[in-house]
């Protein structure tokens, strides 16, 4: 059982089975796993062509916004596929992304659009392996003032985070709902919800500075193996910039027992600060919840009834 599942196990009409049935199903799924592994190594000429047909075109898109900030999601599309073509695209949109802020003070949207790029690119042999997922990747326009402390930084995304979750799963046409969804951490025993803000970027030149050198030194960071360690250490010496890890919304049952005794109301949200060089290590370590995703969230219906039940409120509202 996952840990939304595990949360809202009433709600959600999941089974309470943290026995029998519990161990049935992870023989299912075990079983599962292993069918796929050696369906994978028996994959004939006309499976092979078809893993060749998989989207392998980065293509950036203006993503939907509850308050006029600009958005762009970075995503794989074929190399046919028309970028004009609404349907197309939604067809081979992920439902599974992460989510990234850029709240320096130079923060814009053509510079967002880059970022998109760039860190999905850079970052892909972090992030995929042959038994996940489709992902994206959000860059969110939103410059704060340099004199905004770190806590204000936080709490400012994360309000305008869980506004953007609550106005997307209103959207009126519940197949684009479901393609534009802000994804939980299924499988975090702590947070619900994970973000990304860029505090600090260095650019050379003016606002103007020319894409080609941007990206150039985006990808020579995210590409840094060797400084990865550093940045995780000591990310004010990012040549770059430097990023927060944000995580919230804590889970019920671990926190319902830590609180006891242990826990203030500080203690619900964590924040740690990394290089820009670190970005590849920390999606990676979200990965764990794409699989899960695809293979129980969206196919058990739980995000369909995500959905529904947003737009079920929606209607009694009107």
């Amino acid at each position: 059982m996952c840990h939304h599942c595990f949360d809202n196990k009433r709600q959600d009409s999941a089974p309470p089975s943290m026995r029998s049935k519990d161990v049935a199903r992870r023989r299912l799924e075990e079983a599962a796993r292993l069918e796929r592994e050696r369906a994978e190594e028996d994959e004939d000429e006309e499976e092979k062509e078809e893993k060749r047909r998989l989207p392998n075109k980065t293509c950036i898109q203006a993503a939907p916004s509850h308050d006029g900030a600009p958005i762009f999601a970075a995503y794989q599309i074929h190399d046919d596929t028309p970028e004009s073509d609404v349907t197309a695209l939604r067809a081979l949109r992920p439902s599974f992304g992460f989510v990234v802020y850029d709240t320096t003070e130079t923060a814009r949207p053509t510079r967002s659009a880059q970022l998109a790029s760039a860190l999905f690119d850079h970052t892909k042999t972090k992030r995929t392996k042959i038994r996940y997922g489709a992902d994206r990747i959000e860059v969110i326009t939103l410059p704060l003032p340099i004199t905004l402390s770190l806590d204000q930084r936080v709490e400012t995304c994360t309000r305008h985070y869980d506004a953007e979750y609550r106005s997307r799963l209103r959207i009126a046409d519940k197949a684009e709902a479901a393609s534009w969804f802000l994804a939980e951490r299924i499988m975090d025993r702590h947070f619900a919800r994970r973000a990304f803000i860029i505090d600090r970027i260095k650019e050379d030149g003016d606002g103007d500075e020319d894409e080609s050198a941007a990206m150039a030194s985006w990808k020579e960071s995210l590409s840094n193996v060797d400084q990865e360690l550093k940045a995780v250490m000591q990310p004010d010496l990012s040549n770059t910039g430097s990023f927060i890890e944000i995580n919230w919304q804590p889970r019920k049952g671990i926190w319902n027992f830590w609180n006891r005794e242990n826990c203030g109301p500080g203690d619900r949200m964590s924040s740690c600060r990394f290089g820009f060089e670190a970005f590849g290590d920390r999606f990676e370590e979200m990965r764990d919840a794409i699989e899960v995703f695809y293979n129980h969230f969206v196919p058990d219906g739980i995000l369909d009834r995500r959905v529904d039940q947003a737009r079920a409120a929606r209607l009694v509202a009107l």
